[in-house]
């Protein structure tokens, strides 16, 4: 019971917070976001590479929250007032190859690879965030990025509680080598939540789309997000962890969280801006 309350009460404290930062202004939503960022990064070096290279993941951290930034200034006020974020950004890189230079650790060069990987698995995917997060005039529209989290949040509830009931004991299982509890059952229930949640945000007016549009993002929101799921678990059963960091009770940390968005957001972002540009 005391287990189900921590993870109640910190599910609620991020929803929360989330909510927050992806209405109320840009700034706070510029805040949550790098924080969300800086601490994937530490909790990803963590599983990774432990205490090697400490000084070249402290450069491939600075790396990411630049990154972001810099596609945060350029979405809310041009490429012109980011290029100056964009050339600060080749430091901090430069500066995790260097590391790795004097690192002395016989497996410094493959340890490279955990250095720079999570510009691509975590920063890009936050990156490509602002394009939605702001319009081409520069005008703050996060309750459209709020609508796909809230798309995502549902498809994993579905696929939780449908799981539960029918995929655990006889259920079939979706991908047991990597994560044993997933079923099929588990899978059919997240498309179901996400599809009446995405018709409800329609009806709302949160998804300024036609129907089947939200059909669509619904379904690659869901699918890409058991992708990004599956990987998360992967990493984790590669390297021996049960959860990748301990800053929400009862949930793990802020990249088993977000594991889903990191790859169903930028193609779903993708499908919007190429349709619509908004």
């Amino acid at each position: 019971m005391r287990t189900l309350i921590k993870r109640t009460l910190s599910g609620l404290v991020f929803i929360i917070l989330m909510i927050a930062g992806l209405l109320v202004h840009p700034l706070g939503y510029a805040v949550l976001m790098s924080c969300c960022v800086g601490i994937m990064f530490v909790e990803f070096y963590r599983m990774t590479l432990g205490d090697q290279n400490k000084m070249g993941q402290v450069f491939g951290f600075f790396s990411g929250i630049l990154l972001f930034l810099a596609t945060y200034i350029i979405g809310r006020y041009g490429f012109e007032a980011a290029r100056f974020w964009l050339l600060a950004l080749l430091v901090p890189i430069t500066a995790v190859w260097v590391s790795v230079l004097y690192n002395r650790g016989k497996d410094s060069f493959r340890n490279a690879a955990f250095l720079f990987l999570p510009l691509l698995y975590i920063a890009l995917p936050f990156s490509i965030f602002n394009f939605l997060a702001f319009n081409p005039l520069g005008m703050f529209q996060g309750i459209y990025l709020l609508a796909l989290f809230i798309i995502l949040w549902a498809s994993d509830i579905g696929g939780y509680l449908i799981g539960m009931a029918f995929g655990q004991k006889n259920g079939h299982k979706l991908f047991p080598s990597i994560s044993p509890k997933k079923s099929w059952e588990g899978f059919f229930g997240s498309l179901v939540f996400s599809q009446g949640i995405a018709f409800a945000l329609f009806k709302l007016d949160m998804m300024p789309f036609a129907w089947y549009h939200c059909v669509l993002l619904a379904l690659i929101i869901c699918i890409f997000g058991v992708i990004g799921d599956l990987t998360e678990s992967g990493m984790k059963r590669y390297f021996g962890v049960k959860d990748t960091g301990s800053i929400m009770p009862g949930h793990g940390g802020l990249l088993d969280r977000f594991d889903g968005a990191l790859i169903s957001f930028p193609i779903a972002i993708a499908y919007i801006l190429f349709v619509f540009y908004i």
